[in-house]
């Protein structure tokens, strides 16, 4: 690219020479000239290095740090280029995580002062389990100065999808609520009544918002329609089984059949329209 330039140059000088002689004259329309070219320049890197970014659609550069795919993460941990950061609780850390791993708890009164502890000369890979918490860490070491950060843009749900490894702890979930099999989830939306599913996790702040209104909903049509809560945490295999990667997650069923999803939070309005015109048709 630079050969590029220094040929415009070259040309542009011996024509400016013969079109105006004068010496003066000369040094400002030189100057005027090699300002446009090194402008030229600087776009052309520029459009090259996003060129280079967008040929690997599981690196996305969003606001200074970059969102990476499942694989392409893994590929960037093995280089051994920099440092793996679990943001997550250390209960859920416990449970599982991806081997290598530091973990600072994201909720934790000081974890934004310990992110300054965090090396500046070395790449930093962050995940969560859905990919929220460490987007929003990035997002913070971005503003204090850190040039070099990856996040693993859907986190440990899509990870485990990909059937990527992980360490499993050591820890029981037995005494944990709402652990769902693939068999129960089978049998349960094969009733002939209507059937709410609220996939959810314990650690999410938008699912604890919704909490409140599903056991209102619960309450309220019960019994001519049911409701089912699963814990994505510790129901595993049904959430691989059933290609979950965020959470809250809604489904409606009846007969087996899927009537309605819906990927995120909702309002009472909206639920209510939604359950009502399934179950009087309005």
């Amino acid at each position: 690219m630079l050969s590029i330039e220094l040929m415009l140059f070259n040309k542009l000088y011996i024509l400016q020479t013969e079109l105006c002689p004068n010496s003066i004259a000369n040094k400002l329309i030189m100057k005027y000239i090699l300002s446009i070219i090194i402008a030229f320049a600087f776009f052309s890197t520029t459009v090259a290095q996003s060129a280079v970014v967008e040929q690997n659609k599981e690196i996305v550069l969003k606001n200074g740090y970059y969102q990476v795919g499942s694989h392409e993460f893994d590929r960037l941990i093995k280089s051994g280029k920099g440092m793996l950061l679990d943001v997550r609780t250390k209960g859920e850390f416990d449970n599982e995580h991806i081997e290598n791993s530091g973990q600072l708890n994201y909720y934790a009164f000081d974890f934004k002062k310990k992110l300054d502890l965090l090396p500046k000369d070395q790449e930093i890979y962050l995940y969560c389990n859905t990919g929220y918490r460490s987007e929003k860490t990035a997002k913070m070491l971005i503003k204090k100065g850190y040039t070099n950060v990856y996040n693993l843009e859907r986190g440990i749900m899509e990870w485990i999808f990909e059937e990527l490894p992980v360490i499993i702890g050591e820890k029981t979930d037995k005494k944990q609520p709402d652990k769902v099999s693939i068999e129960k989830f089978v049998s349960t939306i094969a009733s002939d009544t209507l059937v709410l599913i609220d996939f959810y996790a314990p650690w999410c702040g938008p699912c604890r918002k919704m909490m409140p209104l599903v056991d209102s909903i619960k309450t309220q049509y019960h019994p001519r329609m049911k409701v089912f809560k699963v814990n994505s945490d510790v129901s595993k295999k049904l959430i691989k089984q059933q290609k979950i990667i965020g959470v809250p997650l809604f489904r409606l069923y009846r007969n087996n059949e899927l009537l309605f999803e819906k990927d995120g939070m909702l309002s009472r309005k909206e639920l209510e329209a939604i359950i009502e015109e399934y179950l009087f048709g309005k």
